[in-house]
């Protein structure tokens, strides 16, 4: 992404700021930015702040050990503090030093308490609120290169499974974690970084957020696999539940049911209609069939930089679904002490369509 589009998203912020009479806005290390900024670097014990002020340009208070990855982001003014010295005591000094009108600041969620305590004991008198709300709604309309970067990682995460499902029965006895590094394996292989998931197997896939564990996979038995990771810092997330050896007729009954409700939820997903709409039409197929109780989670969940964004595919959900949205389209069921189906796929809403970002298929894989 070219650096004046991170300048122009600044900019935006700065001028929301001003309208809130917001003073000042701090944010470290994370989603919020790598939006703003495009510095992908992660979060640990020493300072690592963005400023932002309202008509002032932008400027770094960081730890000298970062100086090289700090110098992408779009800006010239950074100052640097050594190990040895408190990070925060340099943040207020140089904040006082500008005059930065610190009555109202704005601290991005993810400030870390180690941080923002200290923060709020040397600011007496400021009013600290979350800032999220001068960023968040910005990162639901992806452009064009966002759309990319996730068509991209969609695309990689597909052959990736692809590859690793491919070894069959190789698969069995062999356990979740296992399957788990190999996916890693396979995705970081082709570019995509920070490879995670949920691997379950049998009556561990009716647990919707499974800890991937030490289970064996064993014939007559389901394997739910969720996973993601990031391109150019935008996200992937699929489900696919395979199984080895001849599925039960209630199995294929339930695959078949999920199945028909991701079909039905991602033909909702369309410019117009509201998130919750994809919602209804997924569960109420779902509910239509005697499994209502066995779906316990929202339909789907934005994607971008963060794997699960806002606003959600929900019940209560309003907000119209509009070119450049991206979210996932998960419908699941999950019988405790049996098995769990779920089939997601990453949805992305086009000025002329609504794209399926996953091709691995979807009709039911049986390993034998």
């Amino acid at each position: 992404m070219e650096l004046s589009s991170f300048q122009k998203r600044m900019e935006t912020v700065q001028k929301r700021m001003e309208a809130a009479g917001i003073g000042c806005f701090l944010t470290g290390p994370s989603s919020t930015m790598k939006y703003l900024t495009g510095y992908s670097g992660k979060p640990d014990e020493r300072l690592f702040v963005l400023v932002m002020a309202a008509g002032k340009k932008p400027f770094v208070v960081a730890n000298q050990l970062y100086a090289l990855q700090a110098s992408v982001i779009p800006t010239d003014d950074f100052v640097y503090w050594a190990d040895g010295e408190n990070g925060v005591e340099v943040l207020c000094r140089e904040l006082e030093r500008r005059g930065t009108d610190i009555s109202s600041v704005a601290v991005d969620k993810s400030m870390p308490g180690m941080f923002l305590v200290p923060l709020m004991e040397r600011l007496q008198g400021a009013r600290l609120i979350l800032g999220n709300s001068l960023v968040d709604d910005l990162r639901i309309y992806k452009d064009s290169s966002e759309m990319e970067a996730m068509m991209m990682a969609c695309r990689l995460a597909s052959e990736a499974l692809e590859e690793t499902v491919a070894r069959g029965t190789w698969w069995i006895g062999k356990t979740e974690t296992e399957f788990m590094g190999q996916l890693a394996f396979e995705m970081t292989k082709r570019g995509l970084k920070l490879p995670s998931g949920i691997v379950a197997v049998g009556a561990n896939a009716a647990v919707p957020h499974h800890l991937t564990g030490q289970t064996v996979i064993e014939t007559g038995k389901c394997l739910l696999v969720d996973f993601g990771g990031n391109y150019k810092n935008y996200n992937t997330d699929m489900t696919r539940t395979i199984h080895f050896g001849e599925p039960t007729d209630e199995f294929k009954q339930v695959y078949e049911i999920v199945l028909e409700a991701n079909r039905r939820g991602k033909l909702a997903a369309k410019a117009g209609n509201q998130l919750q709409d994809v919602d209804r039409a997924a569960r109420n197929y779902i509910e239509s069939q005697g499994y209502g109780p066995y779906f316990t989670h929202r339909t789907g969940h934005g994607i971008g930089i963060d794997g699960h964004e806002g606003p959600s595919a929900g019940e209560g959900e309003t907000t119209p679904i509009a070119a450049g949205m991206a979210f996932s389209v998960e419908p699941g069921i999950y019988l405790p002490g049996k098995f769990g189906v779920r089939i997601e796929d990453q949805i992305l809403i086009t000025e002329t369509e609504t794209k399926v970002l996953h091709d691995f298929q979807r009709e039911l894989v049986v390993i034998k």
